[in-house]
């Protein structure tokens, strides 16, 4: 029994990996009973395998899980498996996921409802161009001019409005990769542009680097001071880091690209520059968001709470020219988000890399 156990904290604090058979090998040694469900929950919460951060927007991660490992391993130390300590697994389990998924649903409908408004208000204004387009080719030919100047006007009037289309377009497609709140690119365009600067690096045999972000500790900062507040914040962290990779993107004359990746994780795809310089993009980053000073007044204006500071842990990871494209892509978000919860375990405000 004590065995056993040991091999479930070994698997809270090593995150072994271990096949499911040997799992449920594992939860009947160490006497729980048989029911599917136990097995299936206890799957969710300690099999490492289950790529948490897999699907298209990220979803539950392993420190919001950790509550329930806690209570789970606590659970099989006392070896508690009844009914209702399951039905307070799955419970919690629920709950958490409820979270994530409306937060991630609210985003999604906020960018649809933008990109919906957006293109009424364009469809309307290019309807009318469309109308005075026809009234302006039915005075140039009425008027005056030669036939030559006729068709130079009419051309030149249908090129205009050709124009305003493709600049609607290129709008549309700019709105649909970026993040509402903060106007990072989206996840949608970071899956598509890693996929993009993978090939590239793997092809050409250049540097690639992913910096994983994530607040620390901003799920108490938005239930001390509200969900506006907690939104103020995100765009202004989003922007230091915008700005910090804008000013190196600038001087190194390289693209860099940071997303929202989700909730209030960012992660940043850095090609083509050298180790060194990843690690002083992330240094900055860091130093610009421990730095920064928030002040958070009243519905008057008057000051309630200032000199309020958040910082963030970084996560980073180079990819492995070994690898091919699929593999590259997973190891690489893999990697970054790993390397940050070690910065997360190392006391938060810091910077961790993997190493090949």
């Amino acid at each position: 029994m004590n065995t056993a156990f040991e091999k479930l904290e070994y698997i809270f604090r090593k995150g072994k990996n271990l096949s499911q058979k040997d799992l449920v090998s594992l939860f009947d040694a160490a006497g729980i009973p048989q029911e599917s469900c136990w097995h299936a929950v206890y799957k969710i919460i300690f099999d490492t395998k289950i790529n948490l951060n897999s699907n298209l927007y990220g979803e539950i991660t392993k420190s919001q899980l950790k509550p329930i490992m806690k209570k789970a391993l606590k659970n099989a130390q006392k070896a508690i498996f009844t009914e209702e300590a399951l039905l307070s697994l799955i419970k919690d389990y629920n709950t958490i996921s409820f979270s994530v998924y409306n937060s991630q649903l609210t985003d999604i409908l906020n960018e649809l409802d933008n990109l919906t408004n957006e293109f009424q208000s364009m469809s309307a204004i290019r309807q009318q161009k469309v109308e005075d387009l026809e009234t302006e080719a039915i005075l140039a030919i009425k008027s005056n001019l030669s036939i030559e100047d006729k068709i130079k006007l009419i051309k030149y009037k249908f090129k205009e409005t050709i124009n305003m289309f493709q600049q609607d377009i290129l709008k549309l497609d700019q709105m649909n990769n970026t993040d509402h709140l903060t106007t990072l690119y989206n996840r949608r365009f970071f899956d598509e542009q890693l996929k993009t600067e993978v090939t590239q690096a793997l092809k050409e045999k250049t540097w690639l680097n992913l910096l994983m972000i994530d607040i620390d500790d901003f799920k108490l900062f938005n239930d001390t001071y509200g969900h506006v507040v907690g939104d103020q914040a995100l765009k202004t962290i989003a922007k230091n880091i915008q700005l910090v990779c804008h000013d190196e993107s600038r001087k190194t004359r390289i693209a860099f690209f940071p997303t929202r990746y989700g909730g209030e994780e960012f992660a940043v795809i850095l090609p083509a520059i050298s180790e060194n310089k990843v690690f002083k993009i992330a240094e900055l980053i860091l130093t610009k968001t421990s730095n920064y000073s928030f002040i958070i007044r009243n519905k008057k204006g008057k000051i309630k709470y200032k000199d309020l500071n958040l910082t963030v842990s970084i996560g980073i990871a180079a990819l492995n020219h070994m690898d091919d494209k699929k593999r590259g892509i997973k190891a690489l978000i893999k990697n970054a988000d790993a390397a940050m919860y070690d910065a997360k375990k190392a006391g938060k405000n810091c910077i961790k890399e993997i190493d090949l």
